[in-house]
């Protein structure tokens, strides 16, 4: 197999904003303690609902991290993108321009969103019915696309590369990645801040995915278990907000940039569409799988050399057994048979367009700390996917991890694939 031309991609920083914790030393905590932060919705009222819990993030005050007079300018999709570019710059121990660093004109942001700054749209469309036109927010026209967040991110940065903002459901975040790193190896940039950011927990977005019945309805009293990737029990994937931005940079910055240290590098991106419906995935898996095959050609990798298969398992019953059958066609019965596997959904919810950068951030940290998560909650196999993918993980597990493939999918059928390696 040969990869496609073009500078190596190296993940050198990471800010993450989730449930499970924020910034990279609490989110290891997190993964770590193995306990799910989902709990009965306190943000609206859910009574309503079906499904009453979510993994909200109850500790952001945004006053700890900006100005009072950029808090009131943002809303929280813009803050979370602010927060966790700022953190992921500063955990790279990069400074633009300096110190060997990629200029800011060479620096770009990629920022994947299945729904932008809905929830704030939402709240400024009550206050419209309620007092009128003219007491609605003035930020309100500037803060609910979704490019608001990486716009936001690059004027605080003074960051002047492209921006894109990619809006591929659930895929969004690793679809951001992807081609942040195209752009790396074409030339077109030497640096990038990639990812997703999603904070969907407003009660018209949250409703909507409750009407289609998508998420889980029946942990309602154990909020906790609520969320159960590829258990025989699952119901539907529990919704959460968080972010997750990395730091990419091409191997000639890194070389030359001083403080520069690698989780590891991004070295294939896949992507297609399943052209089949918009909530239901292909049962075969066929398209998802040939999105993660791209990958490992572009990757350059053999599938026998994948160590672990960081899955989107997003805890519904069509999409699991669907996601179970792609990973073993992708990898050959007989590899996918022997190679580690989890969802990871539980520890932070389901942040729509943010869960495949979060995943990002988890595979690239594997490198580093020789470990990777369980899928929790996972109690009783299902039969069909036991058989296919055997060494699904009921806890962490140490290794020497070299190769690893994420795969994430969203409604309409898109379906992305990233591969990293160790660096």
């Amino acid at each position: 197999m040969s990869s496609r031309a073009g500078s190596r991609v190296f993940v050198t920083g990471i800010g993450i904003l989730t449930a499970a914790g924020t910034g990279v030393d609490a989110f290891r905590a997190g993964l770590r303690a193995a306990r799910s932060p989902i709990k009965r919705i306190d943000r609206f009222d859910p009574s309503q609902f079906r499904s009453q819990v979510a993994a909200q993030v109850d500790d952001f005050d945004a006053l700890a991290w900006m100005p009072p007079k950029t808090a009131r300018q943002l809303d929280r999709f813009s803050q979370f993108g602010l927060v966790t570019g700022t953190l992921a710059l500063d955990d790279a121990r990069l400074r633009p321009g300096e110190g060997g660093a990629a200029a800011p004109e060479r620096i770009g942001i990629y920022l994947g969103s299945a729904l932008g700054g809905i929830a704030y749209a939402e709240e400024q469309h009550e206050r419209y019915m309620e007092k009128g036109i003219r007491q609605v927010a003035p930020n309100l026209a500037l803060a609910v696309f979704g490019g608001a967040a990486p716009a936001n991110l690059g004027i605080a940065l003074g960051v002047r590369g492209p921006i894109l903002s990619t809006a591929n459901s659930c895929a969004s975040g690793a679809v951001a990645i992807g081609e942040a790193v195209g752009a790396i190896r074409a030339g077109e940039i030497d640096a990038a801040i990639a990812g997703g950011v999603e904070v969907p927990l407003s009660s018209l977005a949250f409703g909507a995915f409750d009407i289609i019945r998508a998420l889980s309805g029946g942990s309602n009293d154990d909020p906790e278990h609520a969320c159960r990737p590829f258990d025989a029990h699952r119901d539907g994937f529990v919704m959460g907000e968080g972010a997750a931005l990395l730091v990419l940079e091409s191997e000639a910055v890194v070389r030359a940039r001083h403080g520069a240290e690698p989780y590891g590098e991004v070295m294939g991106y896949g992507s297609t569409s399943d052209a089949f419906h918009m909530v239901q995935p292909r049962a075969d898996g066929s398209e998802a799988a040939r999105a993660a095959t791209i990958a490992l050609v572009d990757a350059g990798v053999d599938p026998e050399t994948i160590d672990y298969v960081s899955a989107h398992a997003s805890s519904t019953p069509l999409g699991d057994i669907a996601e179970a059958r792609a990973i073993a066609r992708a990898l050959g019965r007989d590899v996918a048979a022997r190679t580690p596997v989890s969802g990871t959904k539980a520890l932070y919810g389901h942040p729509l367009g943010a869960s495949g950068a979060i995943e990002a951030a988890i595979c690239s940290l594997a490198f580093r700390d020789g470990w990777v998560p369980s899928s929790v909650n996972l109690a009783d196999g299902d039969p069909d996917i036991d058989a296919l993918l055997p060494c699904l993980l009921r806890e962490g597990r140490s290794g020497d991890y070299r190769r690893i493939l994420s795969t994430s999918f969203g409604f309409g059928g898109l379906n992305a694939a990233l591969v990293f390696g160790a660096p």
